[in-house]
């Protein structure tokens, strides 16, 4: 490598160009919302009969905007950990956002073919794909903390990456079950919040023993007395 080439600001420049991507993808969602030009004559009774036929795309375009939404919030925060790059990481980061820049289309055949299998299989696909691919992007970083700092606590790093691997669960559980009943996959998008809170409240209360047990320990450290040693 050059030894007069300065990246020290390469880290921020991967985020800029990812946040201007899922900017751009989460834009693009409305697209697909279009009405077609009415007569004046003809608007009263058409427009809400063109309304009404928009509901399915208008509910794909919020759970699109959603799905960016939050995925855009996980990438930032899992970023803030993360000091360095490699180009390992930075394919990772692309794959990501392809998945992100194919939101926009794969909303578009939600919203037209909601009713078909095909419509939603592709849709859970493409939301669990995001979130296996930003869980594998934090993996990769934090494996024997490659590219986070050496003292990022290790418990830290497994919990975040249950919490990466809960989101896009329900969205693959839902694959098989759109060959059954459209209706009962669609169902079981709906449980994909709260598995990710469900993982986030048991770390807690997981991580919250463990800070007792901490206490505990030292407190005992201090008075010269083992805990194990108490009838």
């Amino acid at each position: 490598m050059d030894q007069h080439f300065n990246d020290s600001l390469g880290l921020e420049r991967l985020l800029f160009f990812s946040d201007a991507v899922m900017a751009i993808a989460i834009t693009l969602l409305a697209i697909d919302l279009k009405i077609p030009e009415i007569p004046a004559a003809l608007a009263i009774q058409e427009l809400p009969r063109q309304l009404d036929a928009l509901t399915p795309r208008i509910i794909s375009f919020v759970i699109s905007f959603v799905v960016i939404g939050i995925y855009w919030s996980s990438h930032h925060r899992y970023f803030g950990y993360i000091r360095r790059y490699d180009g390992r990481l930075v394919a990772l980061n692309m794959l990501f956002l392809m998945f992100i820049v194919l939101m926009p289309f794969v909303a578009s055949l939600f919203g037209q073919y909601h009713f078909l299998p095909i419509g939603v299989i592709a849709y859970a696909a493409e939301v669990a794909a995001i979130g296996l691919t930003l869980a594998a992007l934090w993996w990769y970083a934090t494996r024997q903390h490659r590219l986070v700092d050496q003292d990022l606590d290790e418990i830290f790093i497994h919990n975040r990456m249950i919490i990466a691997l809960a989101s896009p669960l329900p969205f693959l559980l839902s694959i098989p079950l759109a060959l059954i009943s459209e209706v009962a996959a669609l169902t079981v998008w709906w449980l994909a919040p709260f598995l990710a809170l469900g993982a986030l409240r048991l770390i807690e209360r997981k991580g919250s023993g463990n800070r007792v047990e901490s206490w505990t320990a030292r407190l005992a450290q201090r008075l010269g007395r083992n805990p194990q040693s108490r009838a």
